[in-house]
């Protein structure tokens, strides 16, 4: 307890301990006795807005007691009023809480600079190896061209002269060479959207993925029976080409695991959420895929059917997913074997996240 002018009235046994001496008598004294001259200012301070106002405080206040800093959680009230006014206090000793606190703060600085160290690391190793892969897919088309153009005079001037087993062998030279190809263009296809930056814009998605569609089935869906439904859509905040990538890479894939359904099916649609994302889903009552290894979709050459059930090389769901995440966005898949597939685009409103 204190009087108007910051003298002790009163103090208990806990008080006396906590100024480091049990037995030195404070009473009729002021915090000059305890404190130096700046911290018996502060306190002296937040005691008088107390005692003017009347309303009851609790604060922080930083001392350091026979030089050892330590902190108190102390609850300012006024007993009276006039020329009787005394002051209460109430000081809870919170240095251990404090000092954990700031271990905790310190921590996590450390923590978020090893996260920036590591991410920035991992950013330059990422786009060395994406430099790595387009010089040596680049480079590699060289030596291809010369195998695919030698077995071609081959399979031309002297297939004649060449039994069944020779005339397989080239064949077989042929083949795995235009996959090679293939698996080359594909690489250096996924790289390119790694590599490019990104210009968002106010899209119109509807009418992107109708003129994909149409584009694709006058190829892809050729002499078949197709139906495929693009319907009205949400715009969304993408480059439009890449983004017109990614559509016709799910649709395209659609096209080709449902092509012993007849007719396939295919669905697009799209629609707003209510956290502000817009997700887009093409959906197909194809083969499907096993569950199980739905995480393997997206992977680079990752494939969940053979090369002689259905082509490609398994680059084309790889660049869906590079170009939604490089607008802040996330893909997933559902499906079952023999029961088609549900592939999801979720992209946040306005291009939020978009890495540019």
């Amino acid at each position: 307890m204190k009087d108007p002018h910051g003298h002790y009235l009163y103090g208990n046994a806990a008080f006396h301990r906590a100024i480091g001496d049990p037995e030195r008598d404070v009473l009729g004294r002021t915090d000059d006795g305890w404190l130096t001259e700046a911290m018996a200012a502060e306190v002296m301070r937040r005691d008088r807005e107390v005692l003017s106002s009347g309303e009851d405080s609790t604060a922080i206040d930083d001392l350091r007691v026979d030089g050892e800093a330590r902190w108190w959680m102390v609850f300012r009230f006024r007993v009276s009023a006039g020329a009787n006014a005394v002051l209460g206090g109430v000081a809870i000793d919170v240095t251990e809480q404090r000092r954990a606190e700031e271990a905790v703060r310190r921590l996590n600085v450390e923590l978020e600079e090893r996260v920036h160290a590591r991410t920035e690391e991992l950013r330059r190793a990422n786009e060395q190896l994406e430099s790595f892969s387009y010089s040596v897919s680049h480079d590699l088309r060289t030596p291809l061209r010369a195998i695919d153009g030698y077995s071609r005079m081959l399979q031309e001037d002297y297939e004649r002269i060449l039994d069944a087993e020779g005339r397989r062998l080239l064949g077989v030279i042929r083949a795995n060479t235009a996959r090679m190809g293939d698996l080359i263009s594909d690489l250096l296809e996924f790289s390119r959207f790694s590599r490019r930056s990104v210009q968002p814009v106010e899209t119109d998605v509807t009418s992107l993925a109708r003129a994909v569609a149409r584009r694709l089935l006058a190829s892809d869906g050729a002499g078949r029976a197709i139906d495929l439904s693009v319907h009205d859509v949400p715009p969304a905040t993408v480059d439009p080409s890449m983004f017109e990538q990614a559509i016709s890479n799910l649709l395209s894939n659609a096209i080709k695991y449902s092509r012993d359904r007849a007719p396939a099916r295919i669905d697009f649609r799209g629609w707003r959420e209510e956290n502000g994302w817009v997700v887009y889903q093409v959906e197909d009552n194809g083969v499907g895929f096993d569950p199980r290894y739905g995480d393997k979709l997206f992977g680079v050459f990752q494939r969940l059917h053979h090369a002689d059930e259905f082509e490609g090389t398994g680059v084309g769901l790889a660049i869906v997913k590079r170009v939604v995440e490089r607008h802040g966005g996330r893909v997933w898949a559902e499906g079952e074997v023999g029961k088609g597939a549900r592939f999801f685009l979720a992209l946040p409103e306005k291009g939020m996240g978009a890495d540019g």
